[in-house]
This record gives C-alpha cells, structure tokens and sequence, in this order.
C-alpha cells in the first residue's frame, strides 16, 4: 500500500494538473488562442530556462550521465525496428505516425514534472541532459520516416540540421553545459530570472497539453492508436528499463529511465505529421490516449520499482 501510494503522489498531482487544463477549457476560461501563444511560450523560453537552470546548478557532472543517455537511447533505437515491424500492414501515411508515436515521449513536460514529483530538483538536474540526447535523436528518426513514407517530402540534411540547431530544448542543454565548461558566474538578478521562469514551465505546459485534448475525439480512437500508446507507454519503457539494469544502474536512475521513456506521446509529434505530410489525425488520437492512460502505467512501473528494486 506504501508503495501504492507513493505512485499515485507522483503521478496523481500531473494527472490532476492536465484536468485542470481540460476543464478550464471546455469551461471557456482558456481559449483556443491562449493556448497556442502559451505552448509557444513554455516550448521556446521556460522549458529551455528550466533544462538550463537544472544542469547549471546541479552539483552533477555530466559524464556521470553516459550510463543513463545510452540506455534512454537505445532503448528508443530499439523500437524502430519493433514498430516498423507492427506498421507494414498500415497504410504508408499511417506509418510514419505509427511508428512516430511508439517512441516520441513528451519528456521535457511530463517526464520531467514526473521526476520532480518523485526526485526532487536533482532529479531533474539529473534527467535534463537526457532530454536533449534524446530530443535530437527524436527529430532525426521523425524526419527519415516521414522521407520514406512520403515520396512528397524531401530530404535536406541542411534542414535536418537546422531543425536540430534551432530546437531550444537543446539550445538551453548545451548552453548549461557551455556555461559550466567555462565556470561561468551568472549574476544572481539573472539566475534568479532564470529560476522564476523555470518555476512556471511545467505547471504551464501541463496546462496547455489539458486544454488541448478533445475527449469527444479521443472516445473514436482507432485501435491503431491504441496500439501505438501501449507500445510507447509498456514496451518502450521495459526495453530502456532492462538495458539500464544490464549496465548497472541504480534504482534511482532506473526511476529516472523509466519515467523518462514512459512518457506519453508528445504534442510535437503531431506538429511534425502534420508538417510533412504524416497522418496528422492519427497521431493526435496516440497523443491523447497515451496521455490518459500513462498515469496508470507510470503508476504500475513506479509500484514495481519500489517492490522490486
């Protein structure tokens, strides 16, 4: 019961957060317009202050977190082959979602609010560099998918790069460990800004995703997205879990891994089929039913965790 407990105290306040969003929606009180300009506002300037303020003030070093980035890795790589496997009966266009949305996690707002709730602070120090090893690895796999299942879509490796070096999540990763490389003394008026707009992102973000869901539309969902959730929310955390206990992680960062790769879908996902030329609408039913239904699986690999580990 202990163990139970503490699940639902890490998972319950994010579940209860993204309600909050749902109904101020529906209620009229968010707006269609303030979501959009707030999403763009935690994407491009609180999110990157958080993963920066994390790293820089984190007594961790950053070598310290090969061991987690190559799990987190390659347990994503590992999914290509599975989902792609899964997707050779669907339509070309459904494809590339599918696949999209089996290993795409919303780390940077989820996870992250999932480790803080869990660890404290220094696991988000700890986590923060995974999001952007594995935000660049996101990215790259998304653009080569939607090429080959879209003959429409062109392939730049100018774009791609462009893409990647533009992206604030990892703009706001490297520019910590750029500033920690050099001992770089940030004045405490600018750290402290920093700080007071790191301290609205998840709580913002989480928010803007509640407002965002159409529960009417979720209640039609294909099974195929069904599928595409179970497989992001199941299979891709236990494969990370299970190469991370092979290499010897401690229970802690396998917390971290595993709420990290139990990430539902992320928004952006949705972004990128709808850019280039994916099923935009598929990929918005995984986005949603991955994130109703992640607080039970979060909440049953926290309990076994804790049990087990």
């Amino acid at each position: 019961m202990e163990n139970l407990v503490f699940a639902f105290s890490v998972t319950g306040p994010i579940f209860l957060m993204i309600v909050a969003g749902y109904l101020l929606s529906i209620s009229g009180i968010v707006r269609e317009r303030f979501i959009d300009d707030a999403s763009r506002l935690v994407f491009h300037i609180t999110l990157p202050a958080l993963l920066f303020i994390s790293i820089y003030a984190s007594k961790a070093r950053p070598m310290e977190e090969v061991p987690l980035l190559t799990a987190g890795v390659l347990g994503s790589f590992a999914m290509i082959p599975l989902a792609w496997l899964l997707a050779r009966p669907l339509v070309p266009s459904d494809r590339s979602a599918f696949i999209q949305g089996t290993y795409r996690g919303n780390l940077a707002i989820v996870g992250l609010a999932w480790v803080e709730k869990a660890y404290g602070g220094s696991g988000v120090s700890h986590a923060a560099t995974l999001v952007a090893a594995l935000a660049v690895q996101f990215n790259v796999i998304a653009v080569v998918l939607f090429v080959l299942y879209n003959k429409d879509t062109n392939f730049s490796w100018r774009m791609l790069a462009w893409e990647l070096f533009k992206n604030p999540l990892i703009l706001g990763v490297f520019a910590a460990i750029l500033c920690r490389m050099l001992e770089v003394k940030l004045p405490d008026m600018v750290r402290d800004t920093i700080q007071d707009l790191a301290s609205v992102s998840l709580p913002l973000g989480l928010i803007c995703i509640g407002a965002s869901m159409k529960i009417g539309v979720l209640l039609h969902s294909p099974p195929t997205a069904l599928a595409a959730s179970l497989l992001k929310l199941v299979v891709a955390p236990a494969i990370s879990f299970v190469i991370g206990w092979m290499m010897g992680l401690s229970p802690e960062y396998l917390g971290y891994l595993l709420l990290m790769t139990g990430a539902p879908c992320a928004i952006s996902a949705f972004v990128m089929a709808h850019t280039m030329g994916g099923n935009s609408q598929l990929t918005a039913h995984i986005v949603g039913l991955s994130t109703l239904l992640s607080v039970v699986t979060a909440s049953i690999g926290l309990v076994l965790l804790k049990v087990y580990f």
